[in-house]
């Protein structure tokens, strides 16, 4: 196993170098889930520079009130090596005086970052943003040449009510913005191939826990789980990422995903676990209450729209107010937690660790089914935008349903992707295991091809070139030789990382 390195976010961290070297006072959000690297994003640009690194400021802002906020900030300022620092330490008493401070340090050439800036959208916290919003305004028009104010939050929603709404007081001071996603597959694969994770079976089974959060595949790291021979990694992923004593991610759901979300919203998070791709009227059947019949409506919008935890998914070319969405939960990781982790670490408090995995493996290759779909989805994405695939995107849908009168006309595909350039249309079908691509299941997915050219809204679509292309994470030669025999194009995860290498 080889030494942990800085993966991916070479444009990012090119573009901070960017921000910092212009010779001019900047105020710079950088937002993006928990664990996605926002912290490490920082630190690695401060590495790369002792000058860069001695005059940074870096504070958590702990989610508390105006006194322990103000002190936590008066402590960094003391133990500051960079020249001035210290010496506006005893002065920072509350909100007002921080923000005096935060100003004299950038005006000395400091760098302040605030991460989980996020808590100040707290009613008692507040207030800091209307002194902040004095001192930025001086630092902008003072046409400064040194200096720079990092903002780092977590929860979109929230930091768009600080720094994006109209009537918040920092509205419009912002002078650049990054926001941190997963990491692509590419990254995935440059930690894959320096760790020697060489099975796609493997591969899969780290998405669908850990998708591309730079946090876990570094903790997964520290636990030594990429020394792990492929026969046993998923029973060591498990025992030691959370059933373990030490298991680093036991309690990450329940402290950063869960711990702000009461009542409704938690049932919904647990059924959509068990449930992905259920309609609404699956959600009232199953949640909603007659004395409070607003609350789960009231709920899903907040999950979809404030926290981003849920996704709302239409059929392709539906508009906006189609009624056949369908909603999953939009984070790998929360999805595996409640699904497989929570229960796992349930049993193994009581019951033996063995037990614990005999029940949780098979759940864990009904979830892999349903990931692998979404990650083929990423792949076709990732590969048209970098221009290194085989089809060009013009319009993807993340499976096409429709609703029928009976259930035997209904149509579910679960991949549908339009190149309207060269007019072709990719149909595929996806299956944890190469032999799940069963005649049967061919004779379905040819059935439901069939019928989406013949609903009236996609008729037209018949005179295109059409791709009918099976999935799996590995296909063996004599699979894909027989499959392409019968008129299926065959993918696996190996064949898109050589178009990603390419």
């Amino acid at each position: 196993m080889s030494e942990w390195t800085f993966y991916g976010r070479g444009q990012s961290l090119a573009e901070l170098r960017k921000i910092v070297q212009e010779q001019r006072w900047f105020f710079c959000r950088i937002s993006g889930r928990r664990r996605i690297g926002k912290t490490t994003l920082i630190r690695e640009l401060a590495l790369a520079n002792n000058e860069l690194s001695a005059r940074l400021l870096y504070l958590q802002i702990p989610d508390s009130d105006e006194r322990d906020v103000a002190t936590a900030f008066r402590r960094k300022l003391e133990e500051s090596d960079y020249p001035g620092a210290a010496k506006l330490a005893p002065d920072v008493r509350d909100f007002a005086s921080m923000a005096q401070a935060i100003g004299l340090a950038c005006r000395a050439g400091m760098l302040v970052v605030l991460d989980e800036f996020q808590y100040f959208t707290r009613a008692k916290m507040a207030p800091f943003n209307s002194f902040l919003q004095a001192e930025v305004d001086g630092l902008r028009f003072d046409n400064l040449k040194v200096g720079g104010l990092f903002v780092l939050g977590s929860l979109q929603s929230e930091m768009n009510a600080l720094l994006e709404d109209k009537g918040a007081p920092l509205y419009g001071r912002i002078t650049h913005k990054l926001d941190l996603d997963h990491w692509d597959f590419e990254d995935l694969l440059d930690v894959f191939s320096s760790q020697s994770v060489n099975h796609p079976m493997q591969w899969l089974t780290l998405w669908t826990f850990f998708e591309g959060v730079p946090k876990f595949y570094h903790d997964a790291y520290v636990q030594g789980l990429f020394d792990v021979p492929a026969s046993a990694f998923t029973d060591e992923l498990l025992k030691r990422m959370f059933l373990s004593s030490s298991s680093p991610l036991a309690d990450e759901a329940d402290t950063w995903f869960l711990r702000e979300l009461r009542g409704k919203s938690v049932s919904i998070l647990h059924y959509l676990s068990e449930h992905s791709g259920c309609s609404h009227g699956d959600l009232v059947a199953a949640l909603n209450d007659t004395d409070e019949p607003n609350a789960l409506g009231t709920s899903l919008v907040r999950l979809v729209k404030n926290y981003a935890m849920v996704d709302k998914l239409l059929p392709i070319f539906a508009d906006g107010k189609s009624r056949n969405a369908k909603y999953y939960l939009s984070d790998n990781f929360l999805q595996a937690w409640l699904a497989v982790g929570r229960p796992a670490r349930e049993i193994a408090r009581l019951k033996p660790v063995e037990k614990a995995l005999s029940i949780s493996i098979p759940r864990l290759n009904v979830l892999e089914g349903f990931t692998f779909k979404k990650l083929i989805r990423k792949l076709h994405l990732e590969c048209s935008r970098k221009g290194k695939g085989d089809f060009e995107l013009t319009q993807m849908s993340l499976g096409y349903w429709n609703r029928a009168k009976t259930s035997e006309q209904n149509i579910e595909i679960d991949l549908v992707a339009i190149d309207a350039v060269n007019k072709k249309i990719r149909f595929g079908s996806c299956q944890r295991s190469e032999h799940a691509h069963e005649a049967h299941v061919l004779a379905k997915f040819e059935q439901h091809i069939s019928g989406f050219f013949a609903t009236r809204d996609y008729k037209y679509l018949e005179s295109w070139v059409c791709e009918k292309v099976l999935f799996s994470p590995v296909f063996s030669a004599t699979y894909r030789s027989d499959l392409k025999s019968k008129g299926f194009g065959c993918y696996d995860l190996n064949d898109f990382a050589r178009l990603l290498r390419a």
